[in-house]
């Protein structure tokens, strides 16, 4: 079961906070950053125009997307070392077959399908482009909802911008009335502030964390697939775990060597 990623969350909320107590610490009036009418036309405005910019489908997903944004991987590249360098070693012993009883016990559904495929004696060309295009549909669909982010990034500011212009022009309506005309100016630019706390504090940085996310993901799958190959071939079991280690960086071959006790090469 994937845990909650911490980092996500804290970022958010210290963002947030500092905003707030920035503004309380100017001695600002928090009520005066609260409109009605300005959370209207810049997160209503924005919201409307990525509804008209996507169609249903894209958009009915969106919420599954950004909930991997909150949730940590369920396993790292190490993981995935340990794991297939163990799975060869049995497949070398007892065949291919052996690995039907760890099938059932694998919760990630691209593992748990590629190595079914090599149970039954599927053909590695197949297997590799049947999970090519998995890896592909993944891709599309994380990709549709960061670029749905960062619409809604873009729009909010802009929405907000037309805010202010509609505040500026009622403001500058009446031009008899001094005190009006102060209070006009700060109500027309909530509406640019509002569009800066979408675009920066929300929409960029949870598809900025979901582009990073679907990177790391897609690494994941590409060993995973390298790995399933290799035990396939029958291939030594130090072969299969020196392949998949070319994936790790040198701080992770550094906790992949903790992890199994034994030595790894940096590069």
């Amino acid at each position: 079961m994937k845990k909650n990623d911490m980092l996500t969350i804290i970022g958010l909320i210290v963002a947030w906070v500092l905003v707030i107590y920035g503004i309380m610490d100017a001695g600002g009036n928090a009520k005066i950053y609260i409109d009605v009418a300005s959370i209207a036309i810049t997160g209503g405005g924005s919201i409307g125009a990525v509804l008209i910019s996507y169609e249903m489908k894209d958009i009915k997903r969106l919420g599954k997307v950004i909930a991997k944004a909150f949730k940590e991987d369920a396993s790292s590249k190490t993981d995935i070392v340990l794991n297939f360098t163990e799975m060869s070693r049995k497949a070398r012993r007892e065949g291919l077959l052996s690995l039907e009883d760890d099938i059932s016990s694998i919760e990630n559904p691209f593992t748990k399908k590629a190595l079914s495929m090599v149970v039954d004696g599927i053909e590695p060309e197949a297997i590799k482009e049947i999970m090519a295009l998995e890896i592909e549909q993944l891709e599309t669909r994380h990709s549709q909802g960061s670029a749905m982010l960062k619409s809604w990034g873009a729009y909010a500011p802009a929405f907000g911008m037309c805010g202010t212009l509609i505040g500026l022009i009622q403001m500058l309506s009446d031009m008899n009335d001094a005190d009006a005309l102060t209070k006009g100016m700060g109500a027309a630019l909530i509406t640019t502030f509002y569009g800066s706390l979408i675009a920066n504090l929300i929409a960029l940085p949870i598809a900025a964390k979901l582009d990073n996310k679907t990177a790391l993901e897609v690494a994941n799958m590409e060993m995973i697939v390298e790995g399933v190959i290799a035990i396939q071939s029958g291939a030594n079991p130090r072969i299969v775990e020196d392949k998949l280690l070319a994936y790790l960086s040198p701080a992770e071959k550094e906790t992949f060597k903790v992890e199994s006790g034994g030595e790894v090469e940096n590069g």
